[in-house]
């Protein structure tokens, strides 16, 4: 890995060999003599038969700055949203009411977006103590005594492999807006070539998917390359660029969405394209997506399953301390910021501007709707999710440029979304690798990049192969009824996946200071930081144990229930091959590592380089 200077490797390199410290001379020399392969490496074998880790520097560079890393977080949660969560009220399928301004949905967003407060001030004052890339990782490995270094691998495994499911999720949805401007060109001019845009893209049965959908998504891959390989405050400018333009864009959609749309103009929009309204709520009451009554069933069992969704929006507020060793001046400040930044927009738009837009469109069609969606039914209106600047446009025709831009700028942000998660996923290989958890040339930085470049070319490739099995029906039916990934199921299997990303935040803060005083002797709010870790372990344990652990139990005890069926459908399947991989994989880097001497037990009692 490249230094800056001979006297930046000296000064940021040490290594302790049989009980001696060797610094700047030795240092030096070995550069002088060998070069950068000779620090690269482990040094030669002590007397004792046993190679000790040489630190190096990360060789990445402090250019990420408050404002970037607070659209960096945007960016990695909103995906989706701008245009389409009004879709997600009937993800969780549970009974949607509404009490006083809110729904099951909104109420959800704010009691998950006040707990994540906690959340978002453990991430800087860990981070403040430990600005690193790889953020919880470095945390757990630390933290944690003796089983640490294996309980962060399988925690920041299981993330990327979620991350990775979101990205999954995210490309068709990029394709699909594609087809909904289309729609809105046609219902406001008449075009047949734009009325016909559910045409586009997919194979004989009329789906996105085969060779179509296939070609589409690497189109979209091939531009996420584009943007992902950037060096780095390139990538970060556009990133705050289009985020910005994101942001505007659900601004507009809130504004005009208010002033130009109301119920009765969407019921005659939809009945002018011949949808019976009454067949689409109709649709959320069968599938018990929508109360009949409209009360919201506070009962854990129940709301816990949209708690759940939330957790799903929310994922990726906080990424920007994954980034923490690109952060540049204070990183308490910094982090604090951009995630309680991110935050305040994540609760804003899962419940203000969804549940008073959706009320402003008529809230039971829109449950009904987006259960239709979900369900693949062939009634589903215009063929395509209920997205805000298509109902726009059906209630107001006249409208369809604004409309358009809005929904392409809010499109915006399921494409940047995966540069972004493949960004951050590249930085926890990085901690990977210089902690020889994967060898070390798949955390090389690229000097014009600035980047980890094989972790991105992997993390894409991955992308890609999620592809090919949502395009084509070639897995086993025993892992996809359908022998193609879906939505639901990606959506599903990344929030289970991602269950040790939120839990152990709250352990780390737990045992810090205990476990290593020295690390966190400095660390803001270290008083209250126990207390911080342990309500949020509480409430995020609480959640997952009736939105993940019971439901599997129930359903693994009843009777009635096909085993197989279940745990295929539900992800539970996917998730135990994922944590099986990690494990195994876990087990051969250390037989590796233990074979060619080299010796990491002094390896987690320090930070990570810089």
């Amino acid at each position: 890995m490249a230094f800056k200077s001979l006297n930046y490797l000296a000064r940021r390199s040490s290594l302790k060999l049989n009980g001696a410290l060797i610094f700047q001379p030795t240092l030096t020399l070995l550069w002088g003599i060998f070069g950068e392969d000779a620090m690269s490496e482990v040094p030669p074998a002590s007397p004792g038969g046993k190679q000790l880790f040489v630190r190096q520097s990360s060789g990445l560079v402090r250019e990420v700055s408050v404002r970037n890393a607070l659209f960096f977080n945007a960016a990695a949660f909103i995906g989706t949203g701008v245009g389409w969560y009004p879709v997600f009220y009937a993800l969780p399928f549970i009974a949607v009411g509404v009490m006083g301004p809110f729904s099951t949905y909104g109420w959800a967003a704010i009691i998950v977006g006040v707990a994540c407060v906690l959340l978002a001030f453990i991430y800087a004052s860990l981070s403040s103590v430990m600005p690193r890339s790889g953020g919880d990782y470095v945390f757990t490995s630390r933290f944690i005594p003796k089983a640490g270094p294996f309980i962060a691998w399988v925690e920041s495994f299981t993330l990327v492999f979620s991350s990775l499911a979101i990205i999954a999720f995210e490309v068709p949805i990029v394709v699909r807006n594609v087809q909904i401007s289309g729609r809105i060109i046609g219902l406001g001019t008449g075009s047949k070539f734009f009325s016909d845009a559910n045409g586009w893209f997919t194979d004989k049965s009329g789906a996105v998917q085969g060779w179509p959908g296939f070609l589409a998504a690497l189109v979209v891959l091939l531009l996420i390359l584009v943007v992902v390989t950037r060096p780095t405050r390139t990538f970060h400018r556009v990133v705050t660029t289009l985020a910005g333009v994101g942001l505007f864009s659900g601004a507009l959609m809130f504004i005009f969405g208010m002033i130009f749309v109301s119920q009765s103009k969407v019921a005659a929009g939809l009945k002018a394209q011949g949808v019976d309204i009454a067949a689409v709520q109709k649709a959320a009451i069968d599938n018990g997506t929508l109360a009949a009554n409209h009360h919201i069933n506070w009962a854990p069992a129940v709301f816990a399953f949209m708690a759940s969704t939330l957790l799903f929006q929310y994922i990726g507020f906080q990424y920007s301390a994954y980034i923490a060793g690109e952060v540049r001046g204070n990183v308490k400040k910094s982090i604090l910021t951009a995630v309680l930044g991110a935050l305040a927009i994540a609760v804003f738009m899962n419940s203000m501007y969804v549940d008073f837009l959706s009320k402003r469109f008529g809230f039971n069609t829109q449950v009904g709707w987006g259960t239709q969606y979900w369900l693949g039914d062939a009634h589903t209106p215009l063929g395509q999710p209920n997205a805000m600047p298509l109902v726009g446009t059906l209630a107001h025709p006249s409208l369809w440029p604004l409309w358009l831009l809005i929904n392409i700028g809010g499109a915006l942000f399921p494409f940047l979304l995966c540069p972004v998660y493949i960004n951050f996923i590249s930085r926890v290989c990085l901690a990977w690798s210089l902690d020889r958890q994967v060898p070390e040339w798949f955390g090389t930085v690229n000097e014009k990049v600035r980047a980890p470049i094989n972790a991105i070319l992997t993390a894409l490739g991955f992308a890609t192969l999620f592809a090919v099995f949502q395009n084509f029906a070639i897995l086993p039916h025993s892992v996809a009824a359908s022998g193609r990934l879906n939505l639901i199921a990606t959506a599903f299997f990344s929030v289970l996946m991602a269950a040790l990303t939120w839990i152990l935040p709250g352990i780390n803060a737990m045992v810090a200071g205990r476990t290593r005083p020295d690390l966190v002797r400095n660390a803001p709010y270290r008083k209250i930081l126990p207390l911080m870790g342990a309500v949020w372990t509480v409430f995020i344990v609480t959640l997952f144990w009736f939105a993940g652990a019971k439901p599997i139990i129930d359903n693994l005890t009843n009777a009635k229930t096909s085993t197989g069926a279940y745990l295929r459908d539900s992800g539970v399947q996917f998730s135990l091959i994922v944590v099986a991989a990690a494990v195994v994989l876990y087990v051969i880097q250390a037989v590796n590592n233990r074979r060619k001497g080299i010796d990491v037990s002094l390896l987690y009692r320090e930070i990570p380089p810089d």
